[in-house]
């Protein structure tokens, strides 16, 4: 991977981050009984990584928006995937390399999206931690209403999950 893409996943934890440090934020699904939008402010899991990574540049909102499961499943109402979406719509572009977890748990790099696709999704932030939007059931609490950030997304360990894969953009292409 060159400077311009480590900048690229970079700019992708920094916006994960920079969500989960900002207390206007909090977690939403977009369906009852959940109040918000799961597009911002709020985010659930998979929004969180599908926006911090359109932010940085990749194209994995638009490759969503190809994807044939976009109208079967959600007749084009739902703007992002979710977590059994995530790797049929990074690896469009290529440069994306999927790893299972147990390849890589001792050696994860900062921007490793850490994946169980039927269950949940967080971008991985260096130090043993993610950054994820994990929901209301969190030791800090929170509640499903728009801007009541409490913990709902935040930073937590990243062993002993569940986790089953994991993707790294590494910018090398198949």
């Amino acid at each position: 991977m060159n400077s311009a893409q480590a900048a690229d996943v970079e700019a992708a934890v920094q916006f994960a981050v920079n969500i989960a440090n900002d207390d206007s934020h909090g977690y939403s699904q977009g369906m009852p009984p959940y109040q918000g939008s799961r597009e911002s402010p709020d985010y659930d899991c998979s929004s969180l990584v599908y926006h911090a990574f359109n932010h940085a540049g990749f194209n994995i909102i638009e490759n969503w928006h190809k994807n044939p499961l976009f109208m079967s499943r959600y007749d084009g109402k739902q703007y992002t995937g979710d977590a059994d979406t995530i790797w049929d719509d990074l690896s469009i572009d290529g440069g994306w390399q999927k790893f299972s977890w147990y390849e890589v748990k001792d050696n994860l790099v900062r921007g490793d999206i850490l994946c169980n696709p039927e269950r949940h999704v967080a971008i991985y932030i260096g130090n043993g931690l993610t950054v994820e939007a994990k929901g209301v059931h969190t030791p800090k609490g929170g509640s499903y209403e728009t801007g009541d950030q409490g913990g709902e997304i935040d930073f937590y360990s990243a062993y002993n999950r569940g986790w089953t894969e994991v993707y790294r953009y590494t910018g090398i292409r198949d």
